[in-house]
């Protein structure tokens, strides 16, 4: 029998001394035992630091600056032993089967540098939803995904729901600080090769309303910062080589939608001219005709072509339900 790969978990957390418990028993409740639970404080103010001192030697527990999530994660990675690296945050739990899961689809598959898994997004009431249903993928157990760009674009995947090789992580840059920090590393991951995926929900992120869920929350709470970093990525996908004609037309798509979204925020800001260029370059950029049009008539005449195109779509949106409920 062949031994089980050693995996490194690495935690990220900032101030979270009431929350980050169960994250790390959830860690050290695995199956199959992690080589070593590397747990980064990023600087907190509160009681983390004595938090974490209480667990002794059960984890490696190290003390930065705030650095940021990414900050965090990359000094957890840069300390780790392991081969394998898998990520859990601070807010989520890993299922008892998590790591065994991981350690049999790198057994089956040793040559793939990525293995993914499902996601239980758990709401407040305890219900789950299914991350790969949401999605509209289907996967199995331990299944080879030869061309993972299209599932990265389609957001089926966070941090923490990837084991990874170090050397690989190491050799894609890293996390960067940015929006959508892990889609920017995801993309940069799935042009090196294939990844795994399965099927089994082996992640549970819970889905707290109220609450600063994730320590890159407050990037998201800036449309033009957001729009322009997923913009970023998308031109980053473009230059992967040997992209197939569906490949193509996704980038394409998600690159001209998040232009196109970039320049309605501009607009609002009163940048006219980015926002104009946004537009051209998004009629420029889709891959349908009339979404092409749409981009132009916006680029033309600004906020009164968004305002008939809210209304179109208003009505169209009526139609439909009174056409479900006839």
């Amino acid at each position: 029998m062949s031994q089980r790969p050693a995996i490194s978990v690495v935690i990220p957390t900032y101030n979270r001394a009431a929350i980050v418990p169960k994250a790390i028993e959830s860690a050290l409740a695995q199956s199959a035992a992690p080589a070593e639970i590397i747990v980064v404080d990023d600087g907190s103010k509160d009681d983390t630091r004595a938090v974490l001192a209480s667990y002794g030697d059960r984890i490696r527990a190290i003390s930065q600056e705030n650095a940021g999530l990414s900050g965090a994660r990359n000094t957890g990675i840069q300390a780790a032993t392991s081969e394998w690296i898998a990520f859990l945050d601070d807010d989520d739990e890993f299922v008892p089967e998590r790591l065994a899961i991981a350690a049999e689809t790198i057994g089956l598959h040793p040559e793939v540098d990525v293995h993914a898994t499902n996601t239980a997004l758990v709401n407040e009431d305890g219900s789950e939803l299914d991350m790969f249903e949401l999605r509209g993928r289907k996967a199995t157990h331990h299944q080879k995904l030869d061309r993972p760009l299209e599932w990265v674009l389609r957001g089926c995947f966070f941090a923490q729901t990837l084991v990874a090789r170090k050397s690989a992580l190491i050799g894609a840059g890293l996390f960067r600080k940015t929006f959508y920090e892990d889609m920017d590393l995801f993309v940069r991951l799935a042009a090196r090769g294939p990844w795994t995926v399965d099927s089994r929900r082996s992640l549970r992120l819970f889905r707290r309303p109220g609450e600063d869920l994730n320590l890159s929350t407050y990037w998201r709470s800036k449309p033009i910062e957001n729009y322009e970093a997923l913009t970023r990525i998308h031109r980053e996908a473009s230059q992967i080589p040997a992209l197939t004609d569906h490949e193509q037309v996704v980038v394409r798509s998600g690159l001209a939608t998040n232009l196109f979204e970039l320049g309605r925020a501009l607009l609002d800001r009163g940048d006219t001219r980015r926002a104009r260029d946004c537009f051209l370059e998004a009629s420029r950029t889709y891959p349908r005709l009339h979404s092409r049009l749409k981009a132009r008539a916006v680029a033309l005449f600004g906020q009164p072509a968004l305002q008939v195109l809210g209304l179109f779509r208003r009505r169209r949106g009526v139609f439909r339900s009174s056409a479900a409920n006839g």
